[in-house]
């Protein structure tokens, strides 16, 4: 939990993805489907019937220091799949696409509305707030939920879970979050709803975010499902399209919310962007997907041939894995947590092993040895048999892991421009050069706020905001800490 009070955030503006090179999106889409439904790097294959017990669920939820309530709600942890009423169609092949980036929603749904019916969620331009009957409604406080909710004319047990649901999603995504439960609260009255699911967003296994957006958890959707079980039941196939969104762990949570699904597709690593490739592999899905069949798996991305995770009733679950044990998984990560991470977070630009210099230094997101570290670092709290105590304290690695990474490139800006004000008073009054942490650089960073911690230690009777200071800064940048770093800075 916060350990002090924190200032509200500023309005951030959103970025939006631009396309590196024009396409007629027709070409683009038919070349989507054939890549994905025909011979070539991004066949799909027929794989043997598996045991009928193939669709086995156990969530879990990573608890720990790192996690802040709102990320996720505890009593979410699953060992029996929840109840899910019979459902036998009629079915369709309509979509309903959520994304948490609204400018490539609307080129992928653009795409994607050309060969089927496409019904759009995205963020609502007012943040927390959904419009009902051409007027606005806030999700911000637990009034506004309660009378949101009490639009959706439901029975109080499934309103209940949707207040819930609402409540202990994180702010900046309730609007998608709320969206969502308008087309769920008809379906759980009887309508038929689109059977088909997009989910997209940036992701490491934990729910989508988008740039300067809210993060839309595993936890909320899962609440939401449970209090719309006659909505969610409807839908038999689903795609997240976000890096590492389908390790083992991560599909049984998704099979948790779609608990009468035929195929989840997802990422089995990085995925990718709207403007190298997303559309394309969208594009294969929605031709794949189409009618009853659930026996085709594609073997790699059509776009770029980056990896799937696929699971499929009839297949089970199917990915690229490493040829290593769970004890070499982790003996490899630990390396590389030793070797690249941990100097890494400290503004290392070199580690050693032996009389080897290793360059560490971050220039990228997307590349060089923390960055594998990161790849690795998945996998392993997404492998079945890893501890969960154990996968607590490597998802919090994860967390910090993805901040590190992007530390240059969006957060160390979006932290100066964010407490800018509760910065430049602190330095001040302890006499301290005041900082630009936007161009200090990781090791700089460090240095300052260690600087900032030594001198308030010789100074007891500094005000309340500069002690708050200290713990802001000590979590914000040398913990890199998710309750005040969240996932629309990466």
């Amino acid at each position: 939990m916060r350990s002090s009070p924190l200032p509200k955030q500023q309005k951030l503006r959103v970025h939006t993805f631009r396309p590196r090179r024009r396409f007629d999106a027709r070409w683009l889409y038919v070349l989507g489907a054939l890549a994905l439904v025909g011979a070539g790097v991004g066949a799909m294959r027929r794989l043997p019937d598996v045991k009928k017990g193939a669709q086995n669920a156990l969530g879990y939820i990573p608890t720990s220091s790192l996690y802040v309530p709102v990320f996720y709600d505890s009593t979410i942890k699953e060992e029996t799949l929840p109840d899910a009423p019979a459902f036998n169609g009629p079915w369709n092949d309509r979509v309903l696409f959520l994304g948490m980036n609204p400018a490539s929603v609307r080129t992928a749904v653009a795409q994607m509305s050309r060969h089927a019916s496409v019904l759009a969620l995205t963020d609502s331009g007012l943040p927390d707030h959904v419009k009902v009957n051409g007027k606005w409604m806030e999700l911000d406080s637990s009034h506004g939920i309660a009378a949101f909710v009490k639009t959706l004319g439901l029975p109080e047990k499934n309103a209940a879970g949707v207040r819930r649901a609402l409540t202990i999603c994180e702010k900046g995504a309730r609007d998608e979050l709320g969206q969502l439960a308008q087309v769920w609260e008809r379906g759980e009255k009887g309508e038929r709803i689109p059977s088909r699911m997009v989910l997209a967003g940036h992701s490491n296994g934990d729910g989508v975010w988008g740039d300067d957006n809210g993060s839309l958890r595993l936890g909320p959707l899962l609440q939401l499902s449970r209090a719309l079980p006659h909505a969610t039941c409807q839908i038999e196939d689903a795609f997240v399209t976000g890096c590492y969104s389908g390790g083992e762990v991560t599909m049984d949570q998704y099979l948790l919310i779609f608990p009468r699904a035929k195929t989840i597709w997802a990422y089995d690593a990085q995925a990718p962007g709207v403007d190298n490739g997303a559309t394309v592999d969208q594009a294969g899905w929605e031709v794949a997907t189409r009618g009853r069949r659930s026996d085709f798996v594609p073997s790699k991305s059509a776009s770029a041939g980056r990896y799937m995770a696929i699971w499929s009733a009839t297949t089970g679950y199917h990915a690229q894995k490493p040829p290593l044990t769970l004890a070499q998984l982790k003996g490899k990560v630990q390396w590389m947590d030793e070797h690249f991470a941990t100097p890494a977070l400290v503004g290392d630009e070199f580690a050693f092993d032996g009389g080897y210099r290793i360059p560490i230094r971050i220039t990228d997101p997307h590349t060089g040895l923390v960055r594998q570290y990161y790849s690795w670092l998945v996998r392993l709290t997404q492998n079945k048999g890893l501890p969960e105590d154990e996968r607590a304290v490597w998802t919090d690695k994860k967390q910090q892991t993805i901040r590190l990474l992007y530390w240059n490139a969006t957060v160390s800006p979006r932290f100066a421009k964010t407490y800018r004000a509760q910065i430049q008073s602190g330095y001040k009054e302890l006499g301290l050069p005041v900082p630009d942490f936007a161009t200090l650089g990781r090791a700089g960073a460090v240095k300052s706020v260690d600087a900032y911690l030594a001198r308030l230690d010789k100074k007891p009777g500094a005000s309340a905001q500069t002690q708050n200071l200290a713990s802001l800064l000590q979590r914000g940048i040398k913990d890199l800490d998710p309750s005040v770093i969240p996932d629309g800075w990466v």
